[in-house]
């Protein structure tokens, strides 16, 4: 159980960083307008002094959700220490309150939005095109992202 953790964070944080990587801008940094939740830890964070809001959706508490959320944190604080925070949001079991939630990241500015159960990932995918998303306890993929599975 715990290699698949370590796997998982992995795969995570290697997405991430790529991720982060192409919507960096070239040395920009991205502010939110209003402080998120931060998270520090002991990691180097980035040597060019940048850093990222990550913006966390969760459908509703449950601990398989909660743990991943979590997992996912703990690797992206490890990597990058203090140049990560994170703007989360838990949708209390509402799907409408994800809208709402990936609304006030867009607003936020956030660089990067890990979208946690389906829902969330519907309502990040409906919001932007230009803000990478991660998506994990997703059902289907090609449902959530209502993509023509018919082929």
């Amino acid at each position: 159980m715990k290699r698949t953790h370590k796997w998982t964070a992995a795969a995570l944080s290697a997405a991430l960083m790529v991720s982060l990587a192409a919507c960096s801008g070239g040395g920009t940094t991205s502010t939110p307008s209003s402080a998120p939740s931060q998270n520090g830890g002991s990691g180097d964070g980035t040597s060019s002094g940048e850093s990222y809001v990550v913006g966390i959706c969760q459908l509703a508490p449950h601990d398989a959700l909660d743990a991943a959320t979590q997992g996912f944190k703990d690797a992206l604080t490890e990597r990058f220490g203090e140049s990560v925070k994170f703007s989360e949001g838990n949708a209390g079991g509402d799907s409408n309150n994800c809208i709402t939630i990936v609304d006030g990241f867009l607003s936020e500015g956030v660089d990067l939005i890990l979208a946690n159960a389906t829902a969330s990932l519907t309502a990040a995918q409906s919001a932007t095109d230009t803000i990478p998303i991660l998506g994990t306890a997703i059902t289907n993929y090609g449902v959530a992202l209502n993509l023509d599975t018919t082929e």
